[in-house]
Formats: structure tokens, C-alpha cells, sequence
């Protein structure tokens, strides 16, 4: 026989709060009580809760504002939330809704309709649960991974993963998880590049690029842990094709330089440097830079020099910010990074990059990173000083040993 659910409710009126769990006990449910939405929260998060009724307005803290953070860690599905409050106002209901209610309810209640409302979401909570284990790349809020890490909220995904905000639970310390997707064609070399990915995050140490703090491979399940980023990605800024202005283009490219020259000095060329790549993370009031994403990161011994790694049918990278060395054959260096570098330069000075997009042909894109010079910066934009322009067509060049090195053009920036 299947224990009796538990229901939360959350009311300041505390002759409210008795009457219902009076009535819903009577119906064949445990009850819990919250006097105000900090009790709430702390109730939710303790857990052992299967649904919550929830008052609108109460001192202190609304049920607005107990939903809003409710929901970066319990779904919908994973714990209903049926608002029952005395507003009636369309506003308060569109909110309420709009924050991850699941329902909504006006005193004076009609206890059965109540009931029947809270039948519905119970089991509409026992189906989901009850679904056949997902695969990976459906891997859910709310699951423990190795029982240390509980995903909170999904915070983005891609074709090869989706990254989480997670809590470490032994350290109680919100951390980014990244997990593999998986039960796809091509899941084994998937595994193989996460792999890398874990092992290239560890050897790169410093304050401007992400911090990898754990990697497993466990069956199916591969994961990566990494320090939790607050803040936004620098082709979020770049979007609208305006330009960001000389001193924040500076400030933000010459840490990431910084970050790229650690990176090869332990020997690992990133292969993927863009504007998506670069985050700009805010710590208090300042905004750091931070170098993402070394998933396609290649350790350049020789082992790995003689394996030509692709993803999906293309050379792995974002031909857009390749390097003319990267389209073929030939072995790349950290010159390639700083290539990146110099079209990104370029996009954030100018609003645009230096070779456009022709009918979405990464083919035709790679003709003319190999064979067109790029155009003159300062066209684009005459407030860029002319040392910059030629910092950013040295970064450009053609040959790789015409190049500046990542941490040459980190100081050509900071002048």
C-alpha cells in the first residue's frame, strides 16, 4: 500500500492553515504547516514534500516570491504548487502562472473542487515519476548524480549536452554541471571528447578561465562539474551588430588572452575561440571574462596530433572563427586560438565580422578565411586607434607565424 502523500500549506493565517489540514487529513493525507514563506521555502527544500498549497499575499515574503526561487530547484512536475489565496485579480493569476504555479485557487474555497484539483496534480506528478528511465540527454531537474550533485535548474544545452545549475550536496555550494547526451549515433567518440574535455579543464588554472572541478564517466552517465558562472556570454552583447567601443573590447579579449597563453604553455589548444565561448561573469561589481568551453580542446602531443578529430561530418570548430591552418591537413598550434581571437576582435570593434556568411556554406566561408584579406577595421569603425587595427590584422594573418602569441596580444591589448 503507497505511503500517504504529503501537503504543504503555506498560509499566515494560522486558523486557516488547521482547518485545512483538519480536512485534508480527513481525505487521506499527511499535512504540514508554514506560517510564512521563509518556513516554506526551508520545508521545500528539506524535502519529503509532494504538493503545496500556497497563499498569495502574506507578510513579509508573497507566495510570488516563495514561487520564484521554488522553481529554480523543483520543477512543476516534480512538486505542484496549487496558489490558494483571496486575489482574484487576472494580474495576480497571469503572475502566478507565469512563475511555475500549477494552479489557482480564490477563497473562499470549494473544498471538493479543491480536492479534485489536488487529485489531478498528485497524479499527474505519479505519472511523470513514474515514466520509464530517460536517457541521458533527458536527464531531468531534481536528479543526485553519484549522490554529491542534485540538478537544480537546466541553464542551457547543445547538440553534444545540456549544463545545469547544480548543488554540491556535501558542500552545500551551487556549482555548473555539464552532462553528456547520449543514446545518439556516435556516442562513443561523444564520451571519448567529454573525456577530454575533463582532462584539458583540470590542466588549465587560471582566474579568466572556467574552473573544472570534477569529471566521471560512470556507464552511461558522463558528467562534468565546473565553478557556476553568473552573467552572460559575449555573443549575447554582440547580437544587435553594434560595436562594444575600444576600451571594453580591450578589457574584456586581453584577460581571455591571458587564459589562452596558460593554456598553451600546458600544451592545449582550445579550437573553438568565439564570441559564445567567452562569458562574462559577474563577481560583485565587476564583470570577468572567462574562457569556456575546451570540450574540443586537442592536447598537442603527438599522440593526439596524429588523430584527426571531427564532429559531425565537420572539422570541430566554428568556421565562422577558424583559422586558415584549420581547414586543412596540417597540424595546428595556439596561433589558430589567436585567430579567433583576432575575428572576434574584429566583431567587437566593427559590429560585423570580417568575412560574412554566404548562403550558410561553411565551404565558402573557408575560402575566404584560406584566400581573402580581411578588410580594414578602421572602415567600419574610425574611432578604433590604428595600433589596434594592426594588432587585430597581425592577430588575422594568414601564416601562423605571423602571428602575435596569445600573450603577446594580451599586452598589445593592455597598451
Amino acid at each position: 500500500m503507497r505511503p500517504p502523500e504529503t501537503l504543504l500549506i503555506v498560509d499566515d493565517d494560522a486558523e486557516s492553515r488547521e482547518m485545512m489540514c483538519r480536512r485534508l487529513e480527513g481525505e487521506g493525507w499527511s499535512t504540514r504547516q508554514a506560517g510564512e514563506g521563509k518556513e516554506a521555502l526551508a520545508a521545500m527544500r528539506a524535502g519529503g514534500i509532494d504538493l503545496v498549497l500556497l497563499d498569495l499575499v502574506m507578510p513579509g515574503m508573497s507566495g510570488l516570491e516563495v514561487l520564484r526561487p521554488l522553481r529554480l530547484i523543483r520543477s512543476a512536475a516534480e512538486l505542484p504548487v496549487i496558489m490558494v489565496t483571496a486575489s482574484a485579480d487576472s494580474e495576480d493569476v497571469v503572475k502566478a502562472l507565469g512563475l511555475g504555479a500549477n494552479d489557482y485557487v480564490t477563497k473562499p474555497v470549494d473544498f471538493p473542487v479543491v480536492v479534485a484539483r489536488i487529485r489531478a496534480a498528485l497524479r499527474t506528478r505519479r505519472q511523470a515519476a513514474a515514466a520509464p528511465p530517460a536517457a541521458l540527454a533527458e536527464i531531468g531537474v531534481g536528479t543526485v548524480l553519484d549522490g554529491r550533485y542534485r540538478l537544480e535548474t537546466r541553464v542551457g544545452a547543445g547538440s553534444h549536452g545540456a549544463v545545469y545549475r547544480a548543488r554540491h550536496l556535501e558542500l552545500d555550494q551551487p556549482v555548473a554541471v555539464k552532462v553528456l547526451r547520449t543514446g545518439s549515433p556516435g556516442t562513443t567518440d561523444s564520451i571519448d571528447r567529454f573525456r577530454r574535455e575533463g582532462m584539458a579543464g583540470c590542466r588549465v588554472r587560471h582566474p579568466h578561465a572556467v574552473s573544472v572541478l570534477d569529471f566521471a564517466v560512470a556507464g552511461d552517465v558522463a558528467y562534468l562539474v565546473m565553478e557556476l558562472l553568473e552573467g552572460h556570454a559575449l555573443s549575447a552583447e554582440l547580437a544587435d551588430g553594434t560595436p562594444l567601443g575600444v576600451e571594453r573590447s580591450a578589457a574584456i579579449v586581453a584577460p581571455v588572452c591571458e587564459a589562452l597563453a596558460e593554456a598553451h604553455r600546458a600544451g592545449i589548444v582550445h579550437r573553438d575561440v568565439k564570441p559564445a565561448n567567452i562569458f562574462l561573469h559577474r563577481a560583485g561589481e565587476r564583470t570577468v571574462p572567462k574562457m569556456l568551453d575546451f570540450g574540443i580542446a586537442r592536447i598537442a602531443d603527438e599522440a593526439a596530433l596524429r588523430q584527426h578529430l571531427t564532429v559531425d561530418g565537420w572539422i570541430v570548430g566554428t568556421p565562422a572563427y577558424m583559422a586558415p591552418e584549420r581547414f586543412r591537413t596540417t597540424a595546428c598550434d595556439g596561433k589558430a586560438d589567436v585567430y579567433g581571437l583576432g575575428v572576434t576582435l574584429f566583431q567587437m570593434l566593427s559590429g560585423r565580422l570580417p568575412f560574412l556568411h554566404t548562403g550558410g556554406d561553411p565551404a565558402l566561408i573557408a575560402r575566404k578565411h584560406v584566400h581573402e584579406a580581411p578588410p580594414a577595421l578602421r572602415t567600419f569603425n574610425p574611432a578604433v586607434p590604428a595600433a589596434l587595427e594592426e594588432a587585430v590584422m597581425r592577430a588575422l594573418a594568414k601564416r601562423p607565424d605571423a602571428r602575435p602569441d596569445a600573450a603577446e596580444l594580451a599586452g598589445l591589448l593592455r597598451a
